[in-house]
């Protein structure tokens, strides 16, 4: 069956405005103004139809992490737009059940939402991210070559300042899976060294990261940070958690990124962990025993993502860039992230506030 829907059609260069988007055997057969024969049409006018989005970086759903229900944490996520998504699995994972994980990822992709994983460690440096008493592991080929081996890791975070990553970086790069780096205080040296191995993402700009200080800084002066030797790279990518408040990154530092490298280079995501019980926010926080209080990721699912972009003043053809574009360009899915002829159909439809109502 042909389906045609009328609505506010983004694509990639543009808002077609009162236009129409055909739908045959989840593929897009016509974009335009007029709606072909014998098509059952579906009236959306006055909302927007967006390209499904993509989130490269989240861990769980509200109640469920992908280490504990994987199918889950898909389904979630699909329930509120997200139509293709890595599951993420941080550094404190234990060696087997990351292996055990992965297997259940595999049993996803082509039954779900799910297209892969993504490996947010184990060699992160120590002193930057969530998580108290984190030992500082080295690359362990032995190890790391496992979770090459099982065909479904898509994208890898490390640290470029830890012992032996340039080597696994070249390493993930040879397999093709996408090196990206993060929770890192690395100089710029050693962030040129990463990007010359092969390190294509920058792992949530402005979070969980440091400076290196030069001992020939002189007082009144910066060093450069890890954040802005990645901005100096020519063909990098960078993330970015965009929660309502801006708590994450500030949302003049994201415009100043977005200056600075290109809106085709960003990538919004949620970074989304289990919730840490305040329905009030879509950042989650944590407090020690001495109170202090410890930023661990969101809440956020990625129709919220859009909806922050929206209020922060970007445009559709901007938020779609951002949701959903960029990601697949970045992970060489060329069959979707955009709404034009001969894509997948993971399309979404918005209201005219950009509210998420469905995934179509």
């Amino acid at each position: 069956m042909k389906i045609c829907y009328k609505a506010n059609i983004v694509t990639k260069e543009s808002v077609l405005t009162d236009s129409f988007v055909t739908v045959e055997n989840g593929i897009i057969t016509y974009l335009g103004k007029d709606c072909p024969k014998d098509c059952e049409i579906a009236d959306c006018t006055g909302k927007y139809i967006m390209p499904g989005f993509i989130d490269i970086h989240c861990h769980a759903s509200a109640l469920n992490m992908a280490t504990d229900n994987p199918q889950e944490v898909g389904e979630y996520h699909l329930s509120h737009g997200t139509t293709s998504m890595l599951l993420t699995f941080y550094r404190d994972v234990p060696h087997e059940k990351l292996l055990n994980c992965l297997n259940e990822v595999k049993d996803l992709i082509g039954k779900s939402n799910v297209i892969g994983a993504h490996l947010e460690g184990p060699i992160l440096n120590a002193n930057f991210g969530t998580g108290s008493g984190n030992t500082q592991e080295l690359p362990d080929k032995a190890k790391y070559g496992k979770y090459i081996e099982s065909g479904v890791v898509k994208q890898w975070t490390s640290s470029p300042e830890v012992d032996g990553v340039a080597g696994m970086i070249k390493d993930i790069s040879a397999a093709g899976i996408i090196p990206s780096i993060g929770h890192s205080k690395a100089s710029y040296a050693q962030v040129k060294a990463a990007f010359q191995a092969g390190a294509r993402l920058t792992t949530h700009i402005f979070d969980a990261t440091g400076t290196t200080k030069d001992e020939s800084t002189m007082d009144g002066t910066q060093d450069i940070s890890f954040d802005e030797a990645c901005m100096l790279m020519s063909d990098m990518f960078y993330e970015v958690i965009c929660d309502k408040n801006w708590v994450h990154v500030k949302k003049e530092k994201l415009a100043l990124l977005i200056k600075t490298v290109g809106i085709d280079r960003v990538i919004a995501i949620t970074d989304s962990f289990m919730s840490d019980g305040n329905d009030q926010s879509d950042i989650n926080v944590f407090y020690s025993a001495d109170g202090k209080a410890d930023l661990s990721g969101s809440k956020l699912t990625m129709d919220k993502v859009a909806k922050n972009l929206f209020n922060a003043g970007y445009t559709p053809v901007q938020v779609s860039w951002l949701t959903s574009y960029n990601a697949a360009k970045l992970l060489k899915l060329s069959d979707r992230g955009e709404i034009a002829v001969g894509k997948k159909a993971d399309i979404v439809l918005l209201d005219e506030n950009a509210n998420f109502i469905k995934v179509l």
